[in-house]
């Protein structure tokens, strides 16, 4: 997705801080919905305040051709297989820049793998990551082999590379599990070459974006992107965030990208609560609006 030169300028850099340490002594041992934190506390009593928070994995990174790696480094640990995220840069992004993200998810257990091509519109780059993981699992001499769910894989991006992520899922042929895409553009900001339909999705999606991301993403385009998928979807607007309020720490989207990627790909009925159930912990959180949901499992 090339944007054009006005929307690009839109684009700072941002400073990304390092992930915090997980899995502290005397700290929960369960890898999915134990509600503790680091000392044995009973953790705030939102979905999102426990989700915004790094989870209970160490993180391990690392680089490979094409590719930087963000992953739990007690890999397996206690038989579990982790879910695999593959990532989507916005235009002219590299994976750094998303360092707050990338490590939040990896320390809830995910292995991510963000291509560090800076065009990520097609999927191309985010379906090839995808796989690279694949194929490490069955690779007898890396670090992840047989540590992954091959069968649980969700696609996340930016900007271009939330266009990307639905890309992925839709040229895929069923690898996909779910998608998140965050300030998905207008479709005056995407290219033929870069086109996306997510009439086409047939898996869950979430549709995220910054309520002051008025000229790339804005109410009307989600609320319309929202409107045209046929199955699972969801879709909520975060308060006084831009188009690149994501990028660096990760801001306010961290709670809720987490907990929905835990209800999709993890099966954590806690976070499930965010976004389905008789009352959706979102629908009724200050800090966000414009949200909706449908067909939600």
């Amino acid at each position: 997705m090339r944007l054009l030169a006005a929307a690009v300028l839109l684009v700072l850099g941002v400073v990304a801080s390092p992930a915090q340490a997980a899995g502290a002594a005397g700290g929960t041992t369960d890898r999915t919905t134990d509600r503790t934190t680091g000392s044995g506390a009973v953790a705030a009593d939102t979905i999102e305040a426990h989700y915004k928070v790094a989870g209970p994995w160490a993180v391990a990174t690392a680089d490979a051709p094409g590719v930087r790696l963000y992953y739990p480094a007690n890999l397996g640990e206690g038989g579990f297989k982790h879910p695999i995220i593959t990532w989507g840069n916005g235009t002219n992004a590299v994976p750094t820049q998303y360092s707050g993200v990338l490590n939040q998810l990896a320390s809830w257990g995910f292995a991510v793998v963000a291509s560090t091509d800076t065009t990520t519109g097609t999927g191309s780059e985010m379906i090839a990551a995808a796989q690279y993981l694949i194929d490490r699992n069955a690779d007898s001499s890396s670090v992840f082999h047989d540590k992954l769910d091959v069968t649980r894989v969700g696609a996340v991006g930016h900007s271009q590379g939330a266009g990307g992520s639905v890309n992925t899922a839709t040229k895929s042929g069923g690898l996909i599990d779910t998608v998140v895409p965050i300030a998905l553009p207008a479709p005056i900001w995407v290219s033929s070459g870069d086109a996306f339909s997510v009439s086409r999705l047939t898996c869950p999606v979430l549709f995220l974006s910054g309520a002051n991301d008025v000229i790339i993403s804005p109410n009307s385009a989600i609320q319309t992107y929202y409107g045209q998928v046929p199955g699972a979807a969801a879709k909520a607007l975060l308060k006084g965030a831009d188009h690149n309020t994501v990028q660096g720490t990760g801001g306010g989207f961290l709670g809720y990208l987490t907990a929905w990627l835990m209800y999709r790909l993890q099966d954590d009925a806690y976070a499930r609560g965010a976004f389905a159930g008789a009352t959706p912990e979102i629908n009724t959180n200050a800090s966000w609006q414009n949200q909706a949901e449908k067909n939600l499992p």
